[in-house]
């Protein structure tokens, strides 16, 4: 088997959850498998069949765009040679690109795939606090169009991640295929949402304006029904956002009907899709988001806009629903019609339910990277 590093922004929490290590486990069985990343302390451990290099995330952006010039220059060098890495996978195509400078530079022989989960080039600018977002993409723009020249594969995760690549690099080959999901646990997940005395609407993920949750607001005052609760999940890195959104819900004296969890565990997730009557993603940029397919394997009805890349799981009225972008009467008129019609949006959960089980699984997302790897 060859040896693979992956090298990524990510944050592990140590000791592993049960999916990463789950993930990593399928990965072990076709590849010697590295990981180098981040966790809240430095540790270089092996769990199972991986091989570990953690280090320390620094919270402040600045100096952790530093670090990771440091470890790309004096450390990620080291692990390669001392673990004759063949591959080298990186998850996004700015965040590499000081560890592929310094390997070009170097003249370091190491195959280079370069992987991409959403939007590189926007979320930054739509989840943060910044400055100078202009500037900012500038630079990553650049950055993105030098690692992608420099890489001797390509993956994406949807339709949306392949365009947007295709817009920076025309050349390359790109292999397609979903990041990794793990159904077992959702799959069996026992929904209890028709027992619901409220309807219970569901947004999860980053609280942020590229994810839109205001949208559902709005489209709660619009329809002035006491009956529907929204669960909003997930974290809040956009303050300036936060703040606007729930004085937004103020506003309309939703508070009653409106709740912030912020992030919570795995179990707490999976009891929110038994619950929930309609799952809303409104997102204007998305790669193929984890919560759709977490949604759907649960049977739970999923409402997700036009955007590129929501297409390739949800086909409307089939496997889910979907709504104009950005388009708030769009979006009020499709919460009624599913509310108003909930035995079909019931029908349409469970197909979608059998359409991934179908399709998707943990071999597929196994076997995709094994002729990645082989083909590199």
């Amino acid at each position: 088997m060859k040896n693979v590093l992956f090298v990524a922004p990510t944050t592990y929490q140590i000791p592993l959850t049960e999916n990463i290590e789950k993930k990593f486990k399928y990965l072990s069985e076709i590849c010697n498998l590295h990981i180098f990343a981040f966790s809240n302390e430095k540790n270089h451990l092996k769990i199972g069949d991986t091989k570990l290099y953690l280090y320390k995330k620094v919270k402040n952006r600045i100096l952790n765009y530093l670090k990771i010039f440091f470890l790309s220059v004096f450390m990620l060098p080291s692990v390669i040679k001392e673990n004759n890495i063949e591959i080298i996978s990186y998850q996004d195509p700015v965040s590499s690109f000081f560890s592929i400078f310094v390997l070009r530079l170097r003249n370091i022989k190491t195959k280079i795939i370069i992987e991409t989960h959403g939007d590189f080039i926007e979320t930054l600018s739509l989840e943060k606090n910044l400055l100078f977002p202009s500037i900012y993409k500038k630079v990553f723009i650049s950055m993105a169009k030098y690692t992608l020249d420099k890489a001797d594969k390509l993956r994406t995760v949807s339709s949306s991640t392949e365009a947007q690549v295709r817009e920076i690099n025309q050349n390359k080959e790109i292999t397609r295929f979903p990041a990794w999901v793990d159904f077992d646990n959702y799959k069996d997940i026992e929904p209890v949402r028709e027992n619901n005395k409220d309807f219970k609407i569901l947004f999860i993920g980053s609280v942020t304006d590229r994810k839109k949750p205001h949208l559902i607001v709005e489209a709660l005052n619009n329809i002035k029904s006491k009956e529907i609760k929204l669960f909003i999940v997930g974290p809040m890195p956009n303050e300036s956002y936060l703040t606007k959104l729930k004085e937004l819900v103020k506003r309309y004296s939703l508070e009653e009907q409106v709740i912030f969890t912020g992030s919570v565990d795995r179990k707490s997730v999976m009891e929110h899709y038994a619950e929930t009557n309609l799952m809303i993603l409104p997102s204007v940029s998305e790669g193929l988001a984890r919560v759709i397919f977490e949604s759907q394997v649960a049977a739970c009805p999923v409402l997700v806009t036009d955007a590129p890349g929501m297409g390739d799981i949800v086909i409307d009225g089939q496997t889910g629903y979907i709504f104009e972008s950005n388009n708030l009467e769009s979006l009020t008129n499709k919460i009624q019609e599913i509310k108003n019609n909930y035995e079909e949006a019931i029908h349409v959960g469970n197909n979608a339910k059998d359409f991934i089980l179908s399709n998707y699984s943990a071999d597929n997302f196994k076997f995709s990277f094994q002729k990645l790897f082989d083909t590199a």
